[in-house]
């Protein structure tokens, strides 16, 4: 334990003594190993070493078990999620129950009021213990991450669990998986129809290739499949045979600080594909996008085809529900989302107040609000408007994710946005990867958005797909401006003729 106060000196932390004294006002020796349990018991850890000053507080049990042979968690059908060391969210282990408790009241009000004391009893309160100790820890332990030494306990059990995941991944045969088609059902849990329950409300049935990479399904499927906004927020992919978690490398969305709350930590995405989590017909895995808001959404394989009937294609099959508020004032997420909804079935005056929210979305800045917030269909499914059109697209860059910058001061729109030495993308511009630049676009006088895009920096071809059709098989380059994919000759002839041939161009390198 001495070694591990070495870490950190006086100087670093000038309230140490006070801390301390904290400490042992708790009765809690700081130089002994062990740490007082939420149940009150002194143990000592398995695997986790604990700070001088860290007395454990606000630190869930299972911690003080060993990693790589603790029990996890299983939630809602059984299922892990967030490596099997948090509870998940009751609203979606028991949505027809929590949906039911909403049904007792006739007012918005007290309908707001019965999901809000049912959820008390689920994910709130573990968040709550989880941002006590993430504010008065955190601070502790940053100097020892930096340098690469001491962790938070709660990322050193996860980093067990993480090597533990890539080991698997690394001795894991997929044989024809990565070049056979899967039909999959992409779901919001816990919505059901209000005219059908046993069907949900919000769904789209896609095909897509088992060897899609999963950062080039986050962000060019997923994304535009409900309507959201590229690279505005945080994502993560969910095994739940074993609750590991998958997501884009060096993420810098505004909501990376929600962080603890959605897992600590993920595997990084773009080495692996929907192959290795999903493997056989009825397996489902999960999908958490925006970690302030947290949308819950389900994917389930209904077939996997032989790889002799497989072209790799992305295609739209079917749906229901309309497009998903994305940003914006509105605190929505598929909890709060499904909350609103049942207001919105009961009450005209719940349902004006939702549309004015949706429409004050990021993603609804586009579009006019009806006249009559009434007439306003949240079910509307348009199978051509939810078409793929992203496919032709460079990949997103999450380390310079999406950004909206309002002016302060003297300065203005125009000025922020001629400055090209300061930025709000989270790095400064000059030290971009070559063949990126700083995009700003202006929505009003107000505001305008900030990102990192790739200008001729091609993607990665590991991890992209045709820009055609979506394969990501036996993918080449465009030969004359090497920006674009293509699986196919085919594909590439009717690409160039549809668009390509208007834009392509040799890229001058500055």
């Amino acid at each position: 334990m001495d070694g591990l106060a070495e870490l950190w000196e006086p100087s670093d932390i000038p309230e140490v003594e006070e801390w301390k004294d904290i400490m042992e006002n708790l009765g809690i020796n700081p130089r002994d190993p062990r740490r007082p349990t939420p149940q009150g018991e002194f143990k000592m850890p398995k695997f986790i070493k604990f700070h001088l000053l860290d007395g454990g507080q606000n630190l869930d049990d299972i911690f003080w078990e060993e990693p790589l042979t603790f029990k996890p968690r299983a939630g809602r059908n059984g299922w892990i999620e967030l490596w099997g060391v948090y509870p998940v969210s009751s609203i979606l282990a028991h949505p027809s129950v929590s949906l039911f408790k909403c049904l007792l009241s006739n007012t918005a009000n007290t309908l707001h009021w019965f999901c809000i004391q049912y959820d008390k009893l689920g994910i709130p309160y573990a968040e709550e213990r989880q941002l006590k100790r993430v504010m008065s820890m955190q601070w502790i332990y940053l100097k020892g991450e930096m340098k690469g030494e001491l962790k938070r306990p709660e990322l050193q059990f996860i980093d067990a669990l993480v090597a533990r995941k890539v080991r698997q991944l690394e001795e894991d045969d997929l044989g024809d998986l990565r070049r056979r088609d899967y039909t999959l059902n992409i779901s919001l849990p816990g919505l059901k129809d209000p005219r059908n329950n046993k069907v949900d409300r919000f769904w789209r049935r896609i095909r897509v290739s088992g060897g899609l990479p999963l950062g080039v399904f986050a962000d060019k499927i997923i994304t535009p499949l409900w309507g959201w906004v590229r690279n505005l927020h945080c994502h993560v992919f969910t095994d739940f045979k074993d609750g590991s978690l998958f997501g884009p490398k060096e993420c810098n969305s505004v909501d990376v600080g929600h962080f603890y709350t959605s897992g600590y930590t993920y595997i990084p995405e773009e080495e692996y594909c929907i192959a290795h989590i999903l493997r056989d017909s009825g397996e489902v895995m999960g999908y958490r996008y925006d970690f302030g808001d947290h949308w819950y959404v389900d994917i389930k394989v209904e077939e996997i085809c032989p790889a002799d009937q497989s072209n790799g294609k992305i295609s739209l099959i079917d749906g229901a529900g309309g497009i998903l508020p994305d940003g914006g004032s509105g605190s929505f997420g598929t909890s709060d989302w499904a909350i609103n909804l049942r207001i919105a079935d009961i009450s005209e005056a719940g349902k004006r107040k939702l549309v004015s929210q949706v429409f004050g979305a990021t993603n609804f800045s586009d579009k006019v609000q009806p006249r009559d917030p009434l007439t306003y269909d949240f079910d509307a499914f348009n199978i051509e408007g939810t078409r793929l059109v992203i496919l032709d697209s460079k990949a997103s860059l999450p380390y310079a994710s999406k950004k909206a910058v309002s002016p302060v001061g003297e300065h203005t729109v125009e000025s922020l946005m001629k400055n090209e030495n300061v930025s709000s993308i989270g790095r400064n511009p000059k030290d971009l990867k070559k063949g990126t630049s700083v995009v700003r676009t202006k929505v009003d006088d107000t505001v305008f958005w900030e990102e990192g895009q790739s200008t001729v920096r091609r993607d990665n071809p590991k991890n992209t797909a045709c820009a055609s059709c979506g394969s990501p098989q036996d993918l080449k380059t465009c030969a004359k401006c090497g920006q674009r994919f293509y699986c196919s000759r085919e594909c590439q002839t009717a690409h160039w003729k549809e668009k390509h041939k208007r834009d392509c161009k040799k890229p001058t390198r500055s």
